[in-house]
């Protein structure tokens, strides 16, 4: 799937987990359009620069998702590496709560995991950030998680907890904003007009 001209696939955190994710786990007919845009996948069988080809949805800003399998993973001290063919994920921080900032009282309604691609014994700019849904009702099934994979540039950090806009879309909304183009505000939500159309 190609972006149209212009535009840029850019879900907030909330969106990422409530309106993808929650959708993908509940199944049935309704996960019909975000498997249009996400496609799901064994991350592991890929090495990072492999990804791009398995994405849906072309990416100019080096940023692709994913579903992948929710798999027990970090019972032991949350310290299990993800091998593939030339390498390993390794988390990296602590794993950081996502909550609904519309409601007054901020319910949790995920997490985020930031993992570093490891190949020939040192670590790689291939960064990945893995959200996984919370259960609201006991009678909710988890089954996947999403992860936003990104190629970092030499420059650019990783975003800092509790950070809503990453270095990358920070840096995207900065060009538009010295290039003459929308403001901040429009290409912030970019992410949410664009999952409304889809």
């Amino acid at each position: 799937m190609v972006n149209p001209v212009g535009l840029r696939f850019l879900p907030t955190e909330e969106e990422i987990v409530d309106h993808y994710l929650r959708l993908k786990n509940h199944g049935g007919s309704n996960t019909s359009h975000v498997d249009q845009v996400i496609s799901t996948i064994n991350i592991c069988n890929f090495d990072p620069w492999e990804l791009p080809r398995q994405s849906r949805m072309e990416s100019k800003d080096q940023v692709w998702y994913f579903f992948g399998r929710k798999e027990k993973r970090y019972n032991r001290g949350e310290r299990q590496i993800r091998k593939t063919k030339s390498g390993f994920w390794k988390k990296t921080g602590v794993t950081m709560d996502i909550k609904r900032k519309r409601s007054g009282h901020r319910e949790k309604i995920g997490e985020k995991r930031v993992l570093v691609f490891h190949s020939s014994g040192s670590k790689t700019n291939w960064i990945m950030h893995e959200y996984d849904a919370a259960c609201l009702s006991p009678t909710q099934n988890m089954t996947y998680t999403i992860c936003k994979v990104h190629k970092k540039d030499e420059g650019r950090e990783i975003s800092s907890p509790g950070s809503d806009i990453d270095a990358h879309s920070l840096s995207l909304i900065t060009h538009m904003n010295n290039s003459g183009g929308e403001s901040s505000t429009a290409a912030s939500e970019v992410g949410l007009s664009q999952s409304q159309t889809l």
